[in-house]
């Protein structure tokens, strides 16, 4: 079975998402510095709260799907510690 993200577009488009993604971040990142160089320190707006918290997501997404791209959704094997016990067939 074929899965969507094994696609090569598919993978070009996640990549080229994380790109516009990092993009954007880096946007709200250069006005959020221009707003803090012009405010005091403890005048934190929920603007700045905001567009801090953009800056952040869009760096933390842009940066997954731009390094692992379409790895982001492979299975992985999990220890045997750490999966779920099954219920006990009565």
């Amino acid at each position: 079975m074929t899965y969507w993200h094994e696609n090569r577009f598919a993978g070009i488009g996640l990549r080229a998402g994380g790109l516009a993604l990092l993009a954007l971040g880096g946007m709200v990142a250069v006005r959020l510095h221009h707003m803090a160089l012009v405010t005091p320190a403890r005048d934190a707006t929920s603007l700045t709260l905001l567009l801090s918290a953009i800056a952040f997501l869009c760096g933390s997404a842009g940066s997954a799907l731009l390094f692992a791209g379409p790895g982001l959704w492979e299975t992985v094997e999990v220890s045997e510690r750490w999966r779920r016990l099954r219920a006990p067939d009565f």
